[in-house]
């Protein structure tokens, strides 16, 4: 399975360099850069904030719709996922973490602890909310018949560039920013709090993560849905959810709780035990 990945892994990545080859048009700027943040929201909306940590509620038929179009991003299905996310903030930046950069290295963290097929199956036992449905378990076994589908789709709207930049180069970069939320942000950026990890807010990351990259924010109270807290902290994720709650489609949605005093201002760019680091 690892050397599976890593040849898929490898050849996605050398497929980008048709973009040199293939037609360019608005037209296929337009439709990759709708398929990166469709699938950026799928994976922030509903991997993480619903599947991870159950920040809000929806019908079975929404969950379905939010697994399947997170398992287009290639990013394995829902329950593999949040079964090691959740391993993670549970071992967050200790060397039981799913992929800390403090013990794994850089790299390890970003995209080799998926690479070298040490966690490609997860322990399903703190997934058991998630496995209770047939539909989410067929899409963790099935998980190239949506990535298939989205691929094909792209094709037949834009031929041999829709599948270039709507398929390949789209899938590449909600990849490599999603794993820049396990890797940068646990090095680059700046503490409110003062939690047991690693964990930074970083501004750049949350643009492109469309607010996942507050992740001080987050780790500081894992399970709610709102990781922006100041107005400046723009948190797409969460706005689009209380659009989505305005309207019906979601429910219960947790709020942030108040929070102990955060640290002092000097403190705030330090990591546990390590030198401050620019904001």
């Amino acid at each position: 399975m690892a050397k599976v990945s890593l040849v898929l892994f490898i050849a996605m990545h050398l497929s980008c360099l048709f973009v040199f080859v293939v037609p360019f048009s608005l037209k296929i700027l337009a439709l990759a850069a709708f398929g990166y943040v469709l699938r950026m929201w799928a994976i922030t909306a509903g991997y993480h904030r619903y599947f991870s940590h159950r920040s809000y509620k929806t019908s079975r038929a929404f969950q379905l719709v939010l697994a399947f179009l997170g398992t287009t991003a290639m990013q394995n299905g829902p329950i593999w996922w949040a079964s090691w996310h959740r391993r993670h903030h549970k071992h967050s930046d200790t060397p039981d973490d799913t992929h800390s950069p403090r013990h794994g290295g850089f790299f390890h963290s970003h995209v080799g602890w998926f690479l070298d097929g040490s966690h490609d199956r997860a322990d399903l036992s703190n997934v058991k909310d998630l496995v209770r449905y047939p539909e989410l378990r067929f899409l963790d076994k099935h998980k190239w018949m949506p990535i298939v589908s989205y691929a094909v789709m792209c094709f037949a709207i834009g031929g041999a560039s829709g599948l270039v930049w709507g398929f390949v180069v789209s899938t590449i970069a909600v990849l490599h920013v999603t794993a820049g939320i396990n890797s940068l942000a646990h090095v680059w950026g700046s503490r409110r709090f003062d939690t047991k990890d690693d964990s930074r807010n970083n501004a750049l990351l949350a643009i492109f993560t469309l607010g996942e990259g507050w992740h001080n924010n987050h780790h500081e109270q894992m399970n709610v849905a709102r990781q922006g807290i100041r107005w400046w902290e723009v948190d797409m994720t969460y706005y689009s959810l209380r659009v989505l709650s305005a309207v019906g489609v979601v429910r219960d949605i947790r709020e942030r709780k108040p929070v102990a005093k955060p640290l002092p201002l000097a403190a705030a760019t330090a990591a546990p035990g390590r030198a401050p680091a620019p904001v």
